[in-house]
């Protein structure tokens, strides 16, 4: 009977707890032109998500197809789903611009509309600190350890008419398993102001 009870206990566990929950990304919705060096024309241009974890970074345009981004040994250095080189040339306040060797150029511009949630109930500042500001932060921690984290997760973030914050554990850092917290200080638009590691 003991061991039914016993056996009966872990079934539960496994079943409640579920195991380890995968991260998730941070995810915002954007406009995406993807063109090549040249073209007069806008080639696609639409809404778009953009999607970062752990470093990789996933871009689903209007048309179905996704860009998928794996970092690189450089900051600012990918390669896409087919190996292809990809530099990211900007990132700073709401555009990021992805470069490709052939000419290729992807240009995600983040808006407003992407950061509200239509307002309904529910408290806390966390929900209106922009998905735009928690991604600018994400990267900008990530770039200190040249884009080798491997997870960052969102611990608190308050919402600031002038600079909100956003507090984050940067996990698997150093060639360890070693968790750093950091704070830091977007406006709301995606600048970071300031980026600072706090003693745990």
């Amino acid at each position: 009977m003991r061991f039914f009870n016993l056996f009966a206990a872990l079934l539960a566990a496994l079943v409640l707890g579920g195991g380890p929950a995968p991260a998730r990304a941070d995810s915002a919705g954007a406009t995406c032109q993807v063109r090549k060096d040249g073209d007069t024309k806008h080639g696609m241009s639409g809404p778009c998500t953009f999607s970062q974890r752990q470093g990789y970074i996933d871009v689903d345009l209007r048309n179905g197809e996704t860009i998928s981004l794996s970092p690189g040994n450089r900051a600012d250095n990918f390669k896409d789903q087919k190996g292809n080189k990809v530099v990211r040339t900007q990132a700073g306040g709401n555009t990021h611009v992805y470069k490709w060797d052939n000419g290729k150029k992807l240009t995600v511009t983040f808006g407003a509309a992407s950061s509200s949630s239509g307002g309904g109930g529910g408290g806390g500042g966390d929900s209106d600190v922009s998905s735009n500001a928690k991604s600018a932060c994400m990267m900008a921690v990530n770039g200190n350890y040249g884009g080798n984290v491997r997870d960052l997760k969102v611990v608190r973030s308050e919402f600031s008419q002038a600079n909100s914050e956003v507090i984050l554990d940067a996990v698997g850092v150093r060639g360890g398993s070693a968790t750093e917290r950091w704070r830091c200080l977007v406006s709301n638009d995606g600048k970071v102001q300031d980026l600072s590691v706090l003693p745990r």
